[in-house]
């Protein structure tokens, strides 16, 4: 039955004290969003009993009613209800302030320059892992101009991966994006690439080496030069006359930026890359069985906190390194954790509420949208979160054993099968397979309490 928006509106925004009480909303990708003039009005749990509210939370004083997939069209009807002026949808927490430079911080930051790249990033993974299936199993020619272009699709958006985090990373940090896209090409004009591929000895300018990294398919490298640059230019704009700026600003930061990049911020985040790299990488070797566990087992603790965005620069840190990754097949296994759990509860559950909560989280999970099965599941029944620890750590210590790989990078869901097409691909689905069935098991034997829930 098609879900009533209005309805829905009306009541979360009759619940939050009315149109009076609110002095901004808009939204993200599963959350309404509101800033109160009076945050005792709100009826907290009165929200969470609304049909179709997965949960809610506060973040300062912001509001956010946690919707899922719908919010765009509950939004849209909250603005026609109370008559507010509609904005566009957001990819990241902006709670506005000046925040301190923490460790959270660096995270979010992170994800927030990540995340709006990510659907390139994952719809060229699965041309990769198309082009795996074609070549390796149904016999087309890896030279034929039909598997070239589908190559060339597959590899732009990892090549040139730091011209779309230039991009996406001038927005976090409020700089020029004209200028942030010159830098990025900096790091690939072919003197680079050349002198990488080549291993030709470090330019030398003024005394300063300019050596020759691989910078195609980094990302710690650009998010650095453009936070440097978000500095630079502002204090270069600030001291140029204004009838000169649009000449000389750009023209000075470049002079600036540009050696200060190839010499010193571009060497210095490639060996930070590489060490977060080879971090993980040992221990990782250390016992792929227990990594495996906890990286599958935390799967979904590490998405609340958004930090599973940040790690994705270590994911394709691997990729850029060895040509491989062994951790989104374990950031899998918790996924499908969760598709087992979800799928428990609508069969498990008495509460016909929950059986549809259950049902769409469930899809939802499969395909890779956690965050409506966390808010809506996961949180709300224990035995739900039991269970989705459980299978996820059986199944990421399978995978840890049996050495699963992905050869680009993609959303953690079964649809990114083709990207896990290695030699070991068959542990990857055990893998899923276990996770998803463990899970499943543990919520029919435990239930979910539904008199508890109400």
């Amino acid at each position: 039955m098609a879900k009533n928006y209005e309805e829905m509106a009306a009541q979360i925004l009759n619940l939050v004290g009315g149109k009076d009480n609110v002095t901004r909303t808009y939204h993200c990708i599963t959350r309404l969003r509101f800033n109160l003039k009076d945050k005792n009005l709100v009826d907290n749990d009165g929200i969470k009993a609304v049909k179709g509210v997965a949960g809610l939370q506060w973040s300062g004083d912001q509001l956010q009613v946690i919707i899922g997939q719908d919010v765009g069209d509950v939004y849209e009807a909250l603005c026609r209800i109370g008559g507010f002026s509609k904005e566009a949808a957001i990819d990241e927490n902006l709670d506005g302030g000046k925040k301190k430079f923490t460790i959270n911080r660096i995270f979010e930051d992170m994800a927030a320059i990540l995340l709006p790249v990510i659907p390139a990033l994952a719809g060229a993974g699965m041309i990769k892992g198309l082009i795996t299936i074609m070549t390796s199993y149904l016999g087309f020619d890896s030279a034929s101009a039909l598997i070239q272009v589908m190559t060339m699709a597959g590899d732009c958006a990892f090549y040139f991966l730091p011209f779309l985090v230039a991009w996406s990373a001038s927005n976090r940090f409020k700089t020029n994006t004209a200028m942030a896209l010159s830098l990025a090409g900096v790091l690939l004009y072919p003197t680079m690439t050349a002198g990488n591929t080549s291993g030709a000895d470090p330019l030398s300018l003024f005394g300063l080496p300019i050596p020759f990294p691989r910078y195609f398919g980094s990302t710690i490298p650009i998010i650095l030069t453009v936070l440097v640059l978000s500095f630079v230019y502002k204090w270069v704009n600030e001291h140029v006359h204004k009838n000169l700026r649009i000449v000389f600003v750009p023209m000075i930061v470049l002079l600036i930026m540009t050696p200060l990049t190839l010499g010193v911020i571009g060497p210095l985040a490639n060996y930070i890359s590489k060490g977060l790299v080879a971090l993980f990488n040992f221990l990782y070797g250390l016992s792929p069985i227990i990594a495996g566990a906890i990286i599958g087992g935390t799967r979904l603790f590490v998405v609340m906190t958004g930090m599973h965005l940040s790690l994705s620069t270590i994911c394709l840190g691997n990729l850029a390194e060895y040509g491989y990754d062994w951790l989104l097949p374990m950031h899998t296994m918790g996924t499908l954790a969760l598709f087992g759990a979800c799928l428990g509860v609508w069969i498990k559950a008495r509460n016909s509420e929950n059986k549809q909560i259950g049902a769409s989280t469930a899809i939802s999970s499969f395909i890779g949208i956690t965050e409506p099965g966390i808010y809506g599941v996961f949180l709300k029944f224990r035995n739900a979160m039991i269970a989705t620890v459980l299978g996820g750590a059986i199944g990421g210590a399978i995978v840890g054993l049996f050495g699963g790989r992905a050869t680009a990078f993609v959303n953690s869901c079964i649809l990114s099968l083709p990207v896990f097409m290695t030699d070991n691909f068959w542990c990857v689905c055990v893998g899923i397979a276990v996770s998803a069935a463990a899970a499943f098991a543990t919520v029919m034997v435990l239930g979910i309490g539904d008199e508890k829930a109400e």
